[in-house]
């Protein structure tokens, strides 16, 4: 999707809010009106300041009289919101409650995207990414830590502690302060299943998620780099997305094009301090191989690192169903 057509549909969804909140506050008002006699008459005045402002501003003593007429406005404010709260109601009751109280869900404050629109952008950027992976969201409830009980105990203390740290991470999870995960460990062992549990929790606060295996959203930027694929716009959305997801790390083929894409992402997101999870079956010394010094600095020293321990977790699932 280009990313014009991300930007319009994020619009959309704005002004389809700002609606919203305007046919509620008007059903409110139309309900206290009935209910609050007094309340209906001052909405009344209201109407007819409106008119009066009009006539006033074509007289000669224009700026006096609208400076008056101001005035009992404001006075008839207060008496509305003194009646609110008489009969048990919030005092702003009869005001439109945008959802966001920057822009009033217009998207823009003084001409600048708000950052509302941009979380939008982000989020409906995201959505189209990972529909393209074809990953299902899992949780912390289903993952279980018995896979683990015959492993020697410093083993799976590690592997009770790695469930505790990705738990605590999905939970205090916030934009520009969260760090880096790095987890490393062989095929099978949770690492995606921890990962796609921090996704949902994550989305599930409205933060923009992106996560896919490393080699396809590398293959996506390839194919944009070269002109083989209309959409231009994914390394944009990888760089601005509130958390980036790398699974399959290193699993990827090994050419110039990816290895400068995977320093762009990793340079770009660890300056910006946006947070990113990367998976990898690679240790320390073959990532070091792979990469080199550049890209391992930015992992490891930017990075918890959760190591994982025991056996495919598939195949013992496979024995379990099957004998």
């Amino acid at each position: 999707m280009l990313r014009e057509q991300i930007y319009a549909e994020a619009a959309a969804g704005l002004q389809e809010r700002r609606r919203s909140a305007q046919m509620e506050q008007e059903r409110r008002s139309d309900r206290i009106e009935q209910e609050i006699p007094e309340i209906a008459e001052l909405n009344r005045h209201f109407r007819a300041t409106c008119s009066e402002i009009l006539r006033a501003a074509r007289g000669a003593d224009a700026q006096e009289r609208i400076r008056q007429i101001g005035q009992r406005s404001l006075e008839a404010d207060v008496m509305m919101r003194q009646l609110l709260t008489a009969h048990g109601l919030p005092a702003d009751y009869l005001d439109v409650h945008y959802t966001c109280s920057a822009c009033s869900d217009t998207g823009f404050v003084n001409g600048v995207p708000c950052e509302c629109l941009r979380k939008e952008i982000g989020r409906i950027g995201a959505e189209h990414l990972n529909e393209q992976s074809g990953l299902k969201l899992s949780s912390f409830d289903s993952f279980s830590l018995s896979y683990y009980r015959d492993l020697p105990a410093e083993q799976k203390q590690a592997m009770a502690k790695n469930l505790r740290t990705c738990q605590n991470y999905a939970a205090d999870f916030q934009p520009g302060k969260s760090g880096n995960l790095l987890m490393i460990g062989g095929t099978g062992l949770g690492k995606t299943h921890l990962s796609l549990s921090i996704a949902r929790e994550v989305l599930e606060k409205g933060y923009s998620v992106v996560y896919d295996a490393a080699g396809s959203l590398l293959h996506i930027l390839e194919q944009e780099q070269f002109g083989r694929a209309e959409q231009k716009d994914t390394m944009g959305l990888l760089l601005e997305c509130d958390l980036l997801i790398l699974d399959d790390f290193g699993t990827e083929q090994d050419n110039s094009f990816y290895r400068s894409a995977i320093y762009t992402l990793f340079n770009s997101r660890v300056n910006s301090g946006k947070a990113m999870i990367v998976n990898t079956n690679l240790d320390h010394s073959e990532i070091q191989s792979r990469y080199g010094d550049r890209i391992l600095s930015r992992l490891l020293f930017t990075s918890e690192i959760l190591h994982f321990y025991g056996k495919d977790i598939r195949m013992q699932k496979y024995r379990e169903t099957h004998g």
